[in-house]
């Protein structure tokens, strides 16, 4: 199993709207990436930081997913007050 850590800045008083909008695109990732098994998103009211970590069946299959990500990022762009990093790991242990 692997996974992807994306972290990213968001101004802190679009942090619902960002919410919002990302909830339907990860809708149409869940069928649109085959392999992509949960995501969790993070964040920190305060300061507008978010963490998104999906995990996946596959690191092929993470990668068979970059053309979502890409069109998620094109459409999420208005929140994201600077570039997101991106990190992958392999899932050790989950309980």
């Amino acid at each position: 199993m692997h996974a992807r850590v994306n972290t990213g800045q968001v101004q802190p008083d679009q942090l619902d709207k960002f919410v919002a909008a990302i909830q339907p695109l990860l809708r149409r990732a869940k069928q649109q990436a085959p392999g992509l098994m949960s995501v969790m998103l993070l964040g920190d009211r305060l300061t507008g930081k978010i963490v998104l970590v999906s995990r996946w069946e596959s690191e092929a299959a993470a990668e068979a997913a970059e053309p979502v990500y890409q069109e998620a990022m094109r459409e999420l762009g208005r929140f994201i007050a600077e570039p997101p990093t991106r990190e992958p790991y392999e899932v050790l242990l989950e309980e």
